[in-house]
Parts: structure tokens; sequence; C-alpha cells
């Protein structure tokens, strides 16, 4: 449940660097829907592939949606881009929220645990943040190793006291290098592995999804019971 000052909120939006990340949210958000939509007029099976392509880098993460991608043999000017605007409509989305429920404009109830989580993560870094600064951020942002990438780098942006701009600049600069490096490598391994046998790639990616959500599924169940 979101609780919210709708005037504070407004000024926001209209007055601070904040309102220009949400209009860019809501820009990259209308591109990738018109998109779709144009995609259906055309060729209803790529845009359902293009649709699953976003649900699965939302709700499973950026690797089993390349991997989906390419399983489809969805080239890599459709598979990358795809994968980029989703994630940075993510980070344009969850970065001003943070904030806003950071200076007690809104309170985001949903995600208060993965907040908590981002400023351990931050506490955890810190001298190593301290140290070298945009480069860490970029790197950070890059590395593929849990509880990093594009919404944890901004939010851990903020915190150490970048600016907004600069803050959502290293992200998508580091999101476009990473997404892109992972696409041209899982490329070739789905290529490999479909030259061997179309079933084999499947029934991998299947695997790899399924483990993924028993783990999410577990760790939701574990802070229910300590609850």
């Amino acid at each position: 449940m979101i609780k919210s000052n709708m005037k504070n909120i407004f000024k926001l939006i209209l007055k601070e660097q904040l309102g220009t990340i949400l209009i860019l949210c809501l820009l990259l958000t209308l591109i990738l829907v018109c998109a779709v939509l144009l995609t259906y007029l055309f060729d209803a099976k790529l845009a359902n592939k293009i649709t699953s392509l976003v649900i699965s880098n939302i709700f499973v993460g950026r690797v089993p949606s390349l991997s989906l991608g390419y399983a489809y043999n969805l080239p890599n000017n459709i598979v990358i881009p795809v994968n980029i605007i989703t994630e940075l409509i993510l980070v344009t989305l969850i970065y001003p929220l943070f904030i806003f429920s950071f200076k007690g404009i809104l309170k985001i109830k949903i995600l208060e645990d993965f907040f908590s989580k981002i400023n351990d993560k931050k506490h955890q870094h810190q001298e190593s943040f301290k140290k070298y600064g945009k480069i860490g951020l970029f790197i950070f942002v890059f590395i593929p190793f849990w509880m990093t990438g594009p919404i944890v780098g901004a939010i851990i942006g903020y915190l150490i006291g970048l600016k907004h701009y600069v803050t959502i600049f290293i992200v998508f600069v580091a999101t476009c290098f990473a997404i892109s490096l992972w696409g041209l490598f899982l490329n070739e391994i789905v290529s490999m592995m479909i030259s061997f046998d179309k079933k084999i790639i499947w029934i991998t990616l299947l695997i790899f999804v399924v483990i993924i959500l028993i783990n999410k599924i577990r760790k939701l169940f574990s802070k229910r019971n300590k609850k």
C-alpha cells in the first residue's frame, strides 16, 4: 500500500531531476508498448515472443530472458534492445520511488525489504565506492553477481552522493555494455546447444527458470515464517 503526499510528488515531478527521470520512464514504456502493439499488426507470433522476453526479464532476470530470446531464434537487434529498454524502465521507475520513500514522501511497503538489502549492500562495499567512485559504480552495475545490477547500482549511486543524472547515465552505459556482452555470449552458447538438439536449450532454460523461481519462493516463505 502506498501512502503519498500528492502535492509534494507533483512538485518533484515539475521541478526536480527526479521528474525528468520519471518522464523518461514513461517515454521508454510508451516506446516499448507501441513497438509491441505495432509488431502485433504485422507479426503476432513475434510480438508474443517479445512480450515473453519483457515478462521474463522483469520476473526472472536478464539471463533467462536473453536465453529465451535466442531459443526463439530471434536476432541480436531484437533480443538485446528489448532487454536494455526493459531494465532501463525498471531503473527509471524504482530509482525515483526509492528516493521518495527515503525522503518520507512515499511509503512503499512492498519494496521496504528490497531497499533495506540495498542499504546493507552499500555499507558492505562503502570503502570501494569511496575509493573508486563513478568507476566503482560502473563496475558494480556491469558485473553479473548477486544483488548487483542497474536497479541496485542506481540506488547505491544516490546513497553515495552522486547526482541523479550522473547516476542514471552511468547505469545506462553499464547496462548497455553488460546486456550486449551477455547477449553475444549467450547467443554463441545457445547456437552451439541448438546445433546438437533444440530440445536441450529448452530443457536447460526450463530447469534454470524453475531453480530461480523455487529459490525466490523459498525466500518468500522464509521471510513469512520469521515474521
